[in-house]
């Protein structure tokens, strides 16, 4: 007879704006005290992390859930920064006298 596999499902998380903002606020936080190295957080700032947000939206997080957060919002944050103040010449900018995002007229 051949063995049942188990499969264990992931739990995923779906981010919300105000877990974002206290998840940015907490690396902010790590980075401080020195927990980011050479551009990278130690398991020590992870873990900070994770019982921070564990404390304020109750949920199953884990370090896997929060490097793939940090994943998204870098992807995120890279194209946005690179439309706005990159390279691409896309035809949008920031006017830091006026403060809107402005656009050619031919975007």
């Amino acid at each position: 007879m051949m063995k049942e596999e188990q499969v264990t499902k992931k739990e995923q998380i779906k981010g919300t704006d105000s877990m974002d903002y206290c998840f940015i606020q907490s690396m902010m936080t790590q980075n401080e005290k020195g927990l980011r190295i050479s551009g990278s957080f130690i398991p020590q700032a992870y873990n900070n992390m994770v019982e921070e947000l564990k404390q304020k939206f109750g949920e199953s997080l884990t370090k896997n859930h929060l490097k793939n957060r940090l994943k998204t919002l870098k992807s995120g944050f890279s194209q946005w920064y690179d439309m706005f103040r990159g390279t691409s010449l896309s035809g949008f900018g920031w006017n830091s006298e006026t403060q809107p995002i402005e656009a050619d007229e031919e975007v």
